[in-house]
């Protein structure tokens, strides 16, 4: 929706978080003095002072009279949200801050990334090999920093697109990303979405309509179920493409077809998912026709963001482990095989969105050197797939992070590690995956002898 379509319309903003508040500071930037209504749960207290502003609660808003045209809604607010209907149904045009800053002017290419899991780790990799190779790069979306508030001068945009951003995509007359990635599917927000198969649909919609070039994986089960029809569409992870030589998770090397480009040993990230994280960021260099080789180097160097594999260090003889960001079972089925052969503790458990617990139970039963502590909404369901798949290892449960740590201290050996690796996301207990992270980091420096 280009600003000419916004100039003379009635505007509400509904949402009044961090995306909420830059759109509203984005928008009385191009039009000054322009009256807007905030929708919200309540009324926010750091509710925006320059310029008119009206206040309607989010739950009055079918008692109230509809006197706005479009309403730019925050991400957090579900597409399939009711009063979402209601106010289609009164001829309101909803729309999102993303589909604003897709048609607006700027210089650079814009590479667009979404998957269940990897794409921050994706987004910052990519970031990291263009701007170690001098380019100006402009990254945001769902990995914090909101896409209205880029500057408009970069030589590219990364823009990382949650399911929730991607549902109701539509680039506005040709304004559609150079290169849109599609890292893989798991069954994910099901409170969001209602269904598996619609967030499906709507993860897809990012490459459904019309991206310049698309980058798919080849060995995702669910990519390849759905088989998209993609003309000229890049696969890595395919032999043709860049791919993993397969050998031992921390073995083997990165080729693009029969070039080998570096390797797996050269790599800081841990995990053979992170290695494929690299062979789609590599893919989009590419596209872009960037030397590869260089382009491995940077990728090698790069250390990785926090809570996503993050080596806290070793305390008292056992090391510490930060993978709050793993909010799915696969997610820490990945993490697990990082640390094969070794004696862990697995922290687990989280916010219940009716996830498939078992694969992860097998994974654990094929590796008894696991221990686990179960807590939080899916504690009861995990420990229920455990005893169902045979798991003979030791299993408690824990009435929270705090006694979850206190109690893998007791039973991890020197040596050993203490990983937290929910499976679940963090909303039942914390704010979010970042706090859920920096609160285990408080809990393993207070350590048992």
């Amino acid at each position: 929706m280009n600003l000419s379509d916004l100039e003379n319309k009635r505007l509400a903003v509904w949402g009044m978080g961090k995306e909420g508040a830059e759109t509203i500071r984005f928008l009385w930037s191009h039009f000054p003095g322009k009256p807007l209504i905030l929708i919200d749960r309540e009324i926010p207290e750091n509710i925006p002072d320059d310029g008119p502003m009206h206040f309607i609660r989010e739950d009055d808003l079918d008692k109230k009279t509809i006197n706005f045209d479009v309403v730019i809604k925050s991400p957090g607010i579900s597409l399939y949200h009711p009063h979402v209907k209601y106010l289609k149904d009164h001829h309101v045009t909803v729309t999102s801050a993303t589909n604003i800053w897709f048609a607006q002017p700027r210089r650079g290419k814009v590479i667009a990334i979404t998957g269940s899991n990897g794409k921050s780790t994706s987004c910052a990799l990519l970031d990291h090999i263009l701007k170690g190779l001098n380019h100006t790069v402009e990254l945001g979306g769902n990995i914090g920093k909101p896409l209205l508030s880029l500057e408009t001068d970069a030589d590219y945009y990364i823009a990382e697109l949650s399911s929730y951003q991607t549902a109701d995509l539509c680039y506005a007359r040709g304004c559609m990303p150079d290169i849109a990635v599609l890292l893989n599917l798991f069954p994910e927000h099901i409170q969001w979405h209602q269904t598996h198969a619609q967030y499906y649909i709507d993860k897809y919609n990012l490459i459904r309509a019309g991206a310049g070039a698309v980058i798919l994986n080849h060995t995702d089960p669910l990519t390849t179920e759905k088989k998209p029809k993609i003309s000229g569409a890049h696969w890595f992870n395919d032999p043709e493409g860049i791919h993993i030589n397969e050998g031992h998770i921390n073995e083997g090397y990165i080729q693009f077809g029969e070039k080998r480009l570096g390797d797996i040993t050269d790599i800081t990230l841990l995990g053979r998912h992170n290695h494929e994280n690299i062979c789609a960021a590599l893919t989009v260099c590419q596209i872009l026709g960037f030397d590869l080789t260089e382009c491995f180097k940077l990728a090698a160097t790069y250390p990785g963001l926090p809570h996503r594999l993050e080596n806290l260090g070793l305390i008292k003889g056992r090391t510490y482990i930060n993978d709050s960001i793993s909010t799915t079972p696969e997610a820490t089925i990945a993490a697990l095989k990082c640390f094969e052969g070794r004696a862990v503790t697995l922290l687990i458990g989280g916010q219940d969105r009716q996830q498939d617990f078992t694969a992860l139970a097998l994974y654990i039963k094929h590796h008894p050197e696991i221990n686990i502590i179960t807590s939080y909404e899916t504690g009861p369901k995990i420990s229920m797939a455990l005893e169902a798949s045979g798991v003979t290892s030791y299993v408690a449960q824990a009435v929270g992070l705090e006694d979850g740590v206190k109690c893998a201290q007791k039973i991890t050996p020197k040596g050993g590690i203490i990983l937290l690796s929910p499976a679940a996301p963090s909303y039942d207990g914390f704010k979010n995956y970042e706090h859920r992270g920096e609160t285990f980091k408080l809990f393993s420096q207070n350590t048992l002898s």
